[in-house]
């Protein structure tokens, strides 16, 4: 009756627009008072233990580090790298868009922040060259999830902080995944720009581009590459020091969060001079705000969690899917299927605070790895960030398109599909995953 209260409450407070950190709190508060008997005092002593870690620190640096890069100037130089890449085919921008998605999810770790930072300069010149503007904020979205795979990953800093599962294994375990799902997203979108006839390299040629030798080409492409690669070198150079000092043990993912601040402040301010001290203080400012949201959401999802624990519901689940299946392939589907649902009503931070320790005792039983699952489960949920009724990376990328975020809709099928076929490569192609792994 407890966990029945629990979800029916949360599904009403969520229906009628409550906020989820307060849908989550006030469901898990009602159905303490109503339908157990433990002390309310828990509630405060779980929520502050749920933000009272060292590794969680991670999270609120690396949403600052994002930002200043934003704003900074650092990615612009990305955009240009990413353009003198992939620009010769067709669809060109919008492959450039999700080029440029993955280097900054490689910084950023996030995916809300890499679809801000991409769409406020590549959807205005999308739309130049003749983009559908819901198409081009679709893209944006869909390039934006890979940033919560590729290292370093807040998903993983929070599903490994829950779980106690190493994060810098997670980070190894996110790099082939993450670039599978852009090459999918980028092929997708070569393919559907070819089909309706948009942004064609033919068109973009002149008589006299036609002319030029291919070896000339390449010589030009390749010098093109060189100068952006030099130009941008101090922004490239972010990930290597990052996850290089984490892989090479000399510092931990908090410590590199922090690292990664002040790099970005200094390269932002000194090298590239994009931004200024009020700059800097507005995006404190900004920061202060999204974190005290997220630490709230933190808080009270592992109120929850540990509600359903007490209630013993992951021994119920645990019961449930072996009872389906013990085929850990079969579990895994089942286990998909859930995620997906999840995704399209909680935000990734309440979702795998809520949803990973629930889903552990299965996944051990089963002899699942549970660096592969928090891959899979990092990957469901990064798939929810671009799904109605309340993915986030549609509503920054409908806000910065200007548009209705209703006209995406018919752009989005497509990148679901493609994303459903990355997901099930990386479920059953457990090596992509754990291949760097030691």
């Amino acid at each position: 009756m407890a966990i029945g209260s629990l979800f029916i409450v949360l599904f009403v407070l969520l229906l009628i627009g409550v906020p989820v950190g307060f849908a989550i709190g006030g469901a898990t508060m009602f159905s303490m008072v109503f339908f157990s008997d433990l002390n309310m005092a828990i509630n405060a002593q779980y929520a502050y233990s749920g933000i009272f870690s060292f590794t969680v620190m991670a999270i609120p640096f690396f949403m600052l580090a994002g930002l200043i890069m934003s704003t900074g100037g650092i990615a612009k130089k990305i955009v240009n790298f990413a353009s003198t890449l992939i620009s010769f085919v067709n669809g060109a921008i919008a492959s450039v868009t999700i080029i440029s998605c993955m280097f900054f999810g490689a910084l950023s770790g996030s995916g809300m922040a890499t679809t801000s930072a991409i769409g406020g300069m590549m959807i205005p010149e999308m739309k130049k060259k003749g983009y559908d503007p819901a198409y081009a904020a679709t893209v944006v979205c869909f390039g934006g999830i890979v940033g919560p795979i590729i290292p370093p990953s807040l998903s993983f800093v929070l599903y490994g902080a829950t779980t106690g599962v190493s994060i810098p294994q997670l980070f190894l375990a996110g790099i082939l995944p993450g670039i599978l799902l852009g090459l999918l997203f980028l092929a997708a979108n070569i393919i559907i720009c070819t089909i309706k006839g948009v942004d064609l390299k033919e068109k973009r040629r002149t008589e006299d581009d036609e002319k030029v030798p291919i070896k000339e080409a390449m010589k030009y492409r390749f010098s093109e590459i060189g100068k952006s690669l030099k130009d941008g070198f101090w922004a490239l150079l972010s990930p290597v020091i990052i996850l290089g000092g984490i892989y090479s043990g000399a510092f931990t993912p908090t410590e590199a969060a922090c690292i990664s601040v002040v790099y970005s402040i200094i390269i932002s301010l000194f090298v590239y001079k994009d931004l200024t001290m009020d700059g800097l203080k507005q995006v404190f400012l900004d920061t202060a705000v999204l974190n005290g949201i997220t630490s709230f959401l933190l808080g009270y999802s592992t109120v929850f969690s540990t509600f359903m624990t007490y209630e013993k519901v992951p021994q119920m689940i645990t019961e449930f899917l072996t009872t389906v299946s013990t085929n850990p392939l079969v579990v895994l589907l089942f286990i998909n299927l859930i995620l997906l649902v999840v995704g399209l009503f909680l935000d990734t931070v309440p979702a795998i605070i809520v949803i990973a320790p629930i889903l552990m005792p299965t996944v051990r039983a089963l002899g699942i790895n549970p660096i592969h699952f928090g891959v899979i489960m990092a990957v469901n949920l990064a798939i929810g960030l671009c799904t109605p009724p309340y993915g986030c990376n549609l509503f920054v990328g409908a806000a910065v398109a200007k548009i209705k975020m209703e006209s995406m809709f018919v752009h989005i099928i497509p990148f679901f599909l493609v994303a459903l076929v990355g997901l099930a490569i990386i479920t059953y192609v457990p090596w992509l995953s754990l291949v760097f792994v030691k």
